[in-house]
């Protein structure tokens, strides 16, 4: 009895052990990122990224009380030409998430560290505000009207929003995940084809939820104006929308789900940050690998 009583103790102390070591793991690679200065670069591109973002979004819908406003068609293309633009620019400095809902589904992937994705959020968040901010300076008052916040369209009830912008920031994310997929091969132009998913997102959306999907975008009109009457619409539907569009890929749709079935779904990778300096190093000594192979087949 007492036998079996030291070798429960000891079990389950080596569970507490190993549950131990996991966190302390966890909890080394969370401070390394936060003092690592790729992090401070990375939050820089993103405010820069999504302080233009909202400021061209905005501004493009903006116009003078009594006269009429640009369509759909002019706002969601130039706000999806845009995205692939900047993704095309902070691509290998941030990853150019400009957007929570991209951020989360990066978060919930493990492809970066939860000290990253607060720092990502927030940065984005202060930069919708900045770019607000910015049109005061840039417009008269004549254009400011409710600079461009947007809310439920007409007779939309606000859960009708909630799950369109659900749904549209799932398949953003979704899109996202598969264009970023490694083990592919047959994907030409990834910021094209996300920017492409943003502007067809808006045109289905306009008229129901306004075709937000992005957080940062609708939180800086909401701090200048005071009216944060449906701001929770514009939060909950896309951060549920893009972490469950993120995971539903990765475990069910993605080139390592479909080889590994149904074991794939339980396995947990670690975290990848952006352009750290662990990266470059492996890609050095991967690279390296190859040219020694490539020269010994040629002797």
């Amino acid at each position: 009895m007492a036998d079996h009583t030291r070798l429960a103790s000891s079990g389950s102390g080596g569970q507490k052990r190993t549950c131990g070591s996991i966190l302390r793991a966890v909890m080394k690679k969370e401070i390394k990122d936060l003092k690592s200065l790729d992090l401070y670069r990375a939050c820089l591109a993103e405010f820069i990224g999504t302080t233009i973002l909202v400021l061209f979004a905005i501004g493009a819908g903006l116009h003078h009380q009594g006269t009429e406003q640009n369509s759909s068609v002019h706002i969601s293309l130039m706000v999806g030409f845009y995205v692939a633009v900047i993704i095309t620019a902070f691509a290998l400095v941030s990853g150019a998430h400009v957007n929570p809902v991209i951020t989360i589904g990066f978060a919930v992937q493990r492809k970066i560290s939860l000290v990253r994705f607060f720092f990502y959020v927030l940065t984005q968040s202060l930069a919708g505000v900045a770019g607000t901010a910015i049109l005061i300076i840039l417009t008269p008052k004549s254009m400011h009207g409710n600079f461009g916040l947007i809310k439920p369209g007409l007779g939309i009830t606000d859960e009708q929003a909630l799950l369109c912008e659900l749904i549209i920031s799932f398949l953003l994310m979704f899109a996202t995940a598969a264009m970023l997929d490694n083990r592919r091969t047959d994907v030409q132009s990834v910021p094209l084809m996300v920017g492409l998913t943003v502007s067809v997102n808006i045109f289905f959306a306009w008229n129901i939820s306004g075709g937000c999907m992005n957080p940062a975008r609708n939180f800086g009109p909401a701090i200048i104006t005071g009216d944060f009457d449906k701001q929770w619409i514009y939060w909950v539907g896309p951060l549920i929308g893009g972490a469950v569009g993120a995971l539903l890929y990765e475990k069910v749709f993605s080139v390592n789900a479909c080889e590994t079935g149904i074991a794939g779904i339980c396995r947990c990778d670690e975290y990848d940050s952006v352009a750290t300096e662990e990266k470059e190093e492996s890609k050095r000594k991967v690279k390296g690998s190859k040219l020694s192979l490539e020269n010994i087949s040629t002797m």
